[in-house]
């Protein structure tokens, strides 16, 4: 009888660790996938854009695009040519005749560099970056934990006068960076962004036919990092219902919260530079690197 009791105790004993065991491995998985997933209604997708396939980007350009596919395994990557950039804003916006009409006549390669990205973020998701970056730390890493389930849409700055003489070739005292963007798909911000720049744009195709080339402070002003700043100010003064400047974006040295769009320090997307207050390749805020290879050629290609 003594032996049985002891018996079912034993049973029972065992029986209730093993509940708790896998008490605790649930618990420790969903927490382990909160680390992981990050601003989950972020999709997992990285985009970038060159007029060719993959096997036309060259040597250096490869290394830089593996990166970050290497570094984020669990990300969906998609290298978007002239071609698909075509196909895919007359399939995902097929409903928008003006977006598909603007996108169809300007064929500026610059112009419709920067349309496509702020179309593929509306519309799907993820993160885009220019071709001539890496990635420095994962993306996942990105997003401060206490901050994840809170972004939408994640931005750096690229230019900060800091209260000081602004450069000559920034004109604005701020200016936010657009080679990398992180959104949720039909984020507000982007939505006007997109607004302004088909606004813009189809005027101009109506006036001309089509938008083929044009000089550098056209670009800056119509779809380039200007037009950007100063529509992403706009949007979130609006949203905000208090007015958002330059100064609310300058000297910041964390993460900084407008609603739901997180701002970055100007060393997370903009190492390396000698302006602005910007730390050396390899500190510990960098989150990936620019390399500019692109930005000469384009620059000359559309001087005044």
């Amino acid at each position: 009888m003594g032996n049985m009791i002891h018996l079912r105790f034993f049973v029972f004993g065992t029986a209730l660790l093993i509940v708790l065991c896998l008490l605790l491995k649930t618990l420790a998985s969903s927490g382990s996938q909160a680390q992981r997933t990050s601003a989950a209604h972020i999709p997992r997708k990285i985009w970038q854009k060159w007029e060719t396939p993959v096997q036309g980007l060259g040597e250096e350009l490869m290394r830089l695009s593996k990166s970050w596919i290497d570094m984020n395994p669990d990300h969906r990557y998609e290298l978007l040519t002239g071609d698909s950039s075509l196909t895919y804003v007359r399939e995902r916006y097929e409903q928008y005749p003006d977006i598909i009409e603007v996108f169809e006549q300007t064929t500026d390669g610059i112009l419709r560099a920067d349309l496509i990205r702020y179309l593929t973020l509306l519309s799907d998701g993820g993160v885009y970056t220019d071709i001539d970056t890496d990635c420095s730390r994962p993306i996942g890493e990105w997003i401060p934990k206490d901050l994840a389930e809170q972004t939408g849409l994640l931005l750096g700055i690229e230019y900060d006068s800091q209260g000081g003489e602004i450069r000559k070739d920034f004109n604005i005292p701020t200016q936010l960076c657009q080679w990398t963007l992180m959104a949720r798909p039909g984020h507000p911000v982007l939505q006007h962004v997109v607004d302004r720049v088909v606004e813009k744009l189809l005027a101009d195709v109506r006036v001309k036919d089509n938008v083929t080339s044009h000089d550098l402070l056209y670009v800056l002003e119509t779809t380039g990092p200007r037009m950007f700043t100063r529509a992403v100010l706009e949007s979130l003064s609006l949203q905000l219902h208090r007015r958002i400047s330059y100064e609310d974006v300058s000297n910041l040295t964390e993460p900084t919260m407008f609603g739901d769009v997180l701002v970055l320090p100007i060393s997370s997307f903009a190492s390396g530079q000698d302006h602005s207050g910007s730390k050396p390749w390899g500190n510990d805020e960098q989150l990936m690197s620019h390399h500019f290879l692109g930005f000469q050629g384009w620059k000359a290609s559309h001087a005044s």
